[in-house]
This record gives C-alpha cells, sequence and structure tokens, in this order.
C-alpha cells in the first residue's frame, strides 16, 4: 500500500498517537488534515513522555515529513511552544515539519469567544476553549485568516480590520472581556509569523508530488468518528470532519483514494465532555478502567467516562469512513477483570438496533449486552489465552473487519501486528 489513513473510531482518545509514530517508521510524510491543538496524542519513547497537539505523530523520524495541512486550524503561539519543546528531543526544522499556507489561524479573539460562550452560554457542548470553532465559523463564513496572511504585516492588519468590529463588539458588549485591539493583535501574530516562517510552503502542492512519485503517505486524524461535525453526536462534536472524507478537503489524496483506512479502537470505550454515552460506567467497575486506564485528557486534564465496548457505534464507525481494519488499544486494562461486557445492540423503544444511526437519540437507548469469559494476559510472551482471542474473534465476527493491531501498553514495544501495513 502507498497511503494508511489513521481515524479514531470512537470519540477519540483511542491511543491514535502511538500507532502513528510506530508506522511512521515506514512512511515518507504524515499529514494532519483537521482539528486543532484541542487533541493530544501522547507517545512513549524509551519511558519519556511526549504529548503533540499539532505537529504530526511522524515528527520523532527523522527520515519522515511531517505536514500540517489546510483542513487544520493552527494557533501560532501553540505550534511554536509545541515546538520549542520537541526540539527538546530532536531537531525540528523547515526540511521535517512543513505547514500548508493555506491552514486557517486561531487569533486570541476566537480563544476569547470559545471559552466565554462554554462558560456563560446555556448550553454546554464540552469545547476546550481554544478557539477551535470559532475559527471554523470564520473559515466558512470567508472571514477567516491564513498562515500566509501572517508573513505581510500589511495585509495581516487590513484582513483583521475587516472582522474586528463585530468580534470585539460581542466580547466586549456581550460577554463583559476586555479584547485585544487590531494593532495589539497584528503586532502579535505577525511577530509569530517570523518566528513560524521556516515552516510555511505550498503543503498540498508537496504532497501531490510526493504521491505521484509513489511516496509512502500516512494521514493522521484528530479526535474521533463520533465527534465528526456531520456523522457524530451532534451537537457535542468537534468543528471538524473528523472521518475518512477530512482527508479530501483537508490535505488531498491521489485520484480519490486511501489504500488503507485504520480505526484505532479502544478495548472498552471513553468520551470526554459532555454529550450521550450508551454504555457508561457510573459503577467501581468504571471507576477502575478509569483509574487503571490513567484516563485523563492530555490536552485538558479533564477525567474521561469510561464504558464496555461499543460495536453498534463501532459499526456506524466503519460505515462512516470505511475503515479497513482496526488497531485494539488498551487490552491490558481490560486484562485481570473479574467481569467483560460488550454492548451488541441498542434497545430503542422495544426494537434492537446493531447499528447506530445519525440522528439516533442515544441518551434513550438502552444498550444489550453479551458477556464474556474475561482474560488474564500478562502479555509476556506473543501466544495469547483463549480467552482473549475469543474477545478479538467476537468482534472481528461482528464488525466484519480484522483487527490488525493488538496493542497493551503505552510503549512502542507493547504491540502485536496481526497485519502488514505498508
Amino acid at each position: 500500500m502507498q497511503t494508511l489513513a489513521i481515524i479514531g473510531s470512537q470519540w477519540g482518545d483511542e491511543g491514535k498517537g502511538k500507532i502513528t509514530d510506530l508506522l511512521s517508521q515506514k512512511a515518507d510524510l504524515v499529514v494532519r488534515y483537521q482539528g486543532g491543538n484541542n487533541a493530544g496524542h501522547t507517545i512513549w519513547v524509551d519511558g519519556k513522555k511526549i504529548v503533540l497537539h499539532l505537529v504530526p505523530s511522524g515528527i520523532l523520524h527523522p527520515h519522515c515529513l511531517s505536514v500540517v495541512a489546510h483542513g487544520v486550524v493552527l494557533e501560532p503561539e501553540a505550534f511554536m511552544t509545541e515546538v520549542n519543546r520537541v526540539r527538546e528531543h530532536i531537531p525540528v526544522n523547515g526540511k521535517n515539519l512543513l505547514v500548508s499556507e493555506n491552514t486557517a489561524v486561531i487569533t486570541s479573539w476566537h480563544k476569547l469567544i470559545d471559552a466565554a460562550r462554554e462558560g456563560q452560554g446555556a448550553v454546554k457542548i464540552g469545547t476546550t476553549g481554544k478557539g477551535i470553532g470559532p475559527s471554523y465559523e470564520d473559515k466558512i463564513g470567508r472571514r477567516g485568516l491564513r498562515v500566509r496572511d501572517l508573513l505581510n504585516k500589511d495585509q495581516l492588519f487590513k484582513r483583521l480590520s475587516e472582522t474586528a468590529d463585530e468580534k470585539i463588539f460581542l466580547l466586549e458588549k456581550r460577554y463583559n472581556i476586555k479584547a485585544p485591539t487590531v494593532a495589539e493583535e497584528t503586532e502579535r501574530l505577525w511577530t509569530l509569523g517570523q518566528t513560524m516562517k521556516e515552516f510555511v510552503g505550498d503543503a498540498f502542492g508537496i504532497l501531490q508530488d510526493s504521491l505521484v512519485r509513489g511516496k509512502k503517505v500516512l494521514y493522521e486524524g484528530a479526535q474521533g468518528t463520533l465527534l465528526d461535525v456531520d456523522y457524530g453526536t451532534y451537537p457535542y462534536v468537534t468543528s471538524s470532519n473528523t472521518t475518512a472524507a477530512g482527508i479530501h478537503t483537508g490535505a488531498g489524496t491521489l485520484n480519490g483514494r486511501v489504500d488503507e483506512i485504520l480505526g484505532i479502537t479502544k478495548a472498552y470505550t471513553t468520551r470526554v465532555g459532555e454529550g450521550p454515552f450508551p454504555t457508561e460506567l457510573f459503577d467501581e467497575v468504571g471507576q477502575y478502567i478509569q483509574k487503571t486506564g490513567n484516563e485523563v485528557g492530555a490536552t485538558t486534564g479533564r477525567i474521561r467516562r469510561c464504558g464496555w465496548l461499543d460495536l453498534p457505534a463501532l459499526r456506524y464507525a466503519i460505515q462512516c469512513s470505511s475503515l479497513t481494519s482496526i488497531a485494539l488499544t488498551k487490552l491490558d486494562i481490560l486484562s485481570g477483570m473479574d467481569v467483560l461486557r460488550v454492548c451488541e445492540g441498542y434497545k430503542v423503544d422495544g426494537k434492537v438496533f446493531t447499528t447506530a444511526r445519525p440522528g439516533m437519540d442515544l441518551a434513550r437507548v438502552e444498550p444489550v449486552y453479551r458477556d464474556l469469559k474475561p482474560f488474564k494476559d500478562d502479555f509476556a510472551s506473543d501466544k495469547l489465552s483463549t480467552e482473549l482471542q475469543a474477545y478479538i474473534n467476537l468482534i472481528e465476527t461482528e464488525l466484519k473487519i480484522p483487527v490488525g493491531i493488538a496493542a497493551y501498553g503505552p510503549d512502542r514495544q507493547q504491540i502485536k501486528f496481526r497485519k502488514d501495513y505498508f
């Protein structure tokens, strides 16, 4: 295969960073195609924890070009802070990190508006307050900044001036928050533009040229399928297309295809923030999974809600992104438990549905569970117990795609490949 996509198949936090990092060893380019710094990919290398938010997970491999494509919304200050943090481990420059000149920019106004809406609004949707949604709003409304605007001070001032009055009025009159002036925001963003200009270029053109020349490309997504703005549990979603569709609009492909689409899937289910969650556990089992799995958001520090594996939601995720295989992560967290269950259907008004559907009120569904024999693997050898193999076989049979990867810990070595990638 030449192209491979990494898609979160649940509500995010499935362990995409580790899988992307491992598969980047065989890739020439790793392309981030959507989202912003509202998601964190945690990678452990030789006992050292590295958390990435905007920089693609391929950055830890010197041969690999990491690309921030035009479907991303980029906060320049957060980007440079992250670059400097990664530089503590490896060199980072314009040769191994590229930002599309067409990438949308998050301003101070976007962040202030985002936080104010969540803090003072009647409906909480679980936003991180990092300006992601307001930036996408301006992009779609044709009012937004692009990274290339940061490199021309006069152009930057002009573009900011065109939308400043509305934003400053909203912040100061509606939310009673002091807003930066156009001059202040121009100076701040232009200064940041000067620090990051070595990374800025024609990412789309370079990607297309690389694809034509047969280079191996890994597409990296953020968040998960059920947070997709179109396919997810709206309005409790993010502001971009987290599914495979986002690759085509947010980065670009060759002849409109991706060879392999790998859905990263936690062996149980978690969700952070607001919104419905059919298999959520409110008992000591859920508390055990949360504590043992260290289910805390890498970006926000928020506790993740935990529940059993949800097969109807996964069937839906497969349909949304045409997933060809899955990576089953955090199997070690379930090992040794006294009980093991999976949700195999949703009961709604007396009827059982085996696949989640758009518009289905997940707050009303009653999960239909299947009990399985728990496994107690220590993963010291390549051989899996009969019970764990039965768990994996059930998932493969029900989802009708293979489990290509089984992961049982945070480090690079704690993984079993059951299928070849690249």
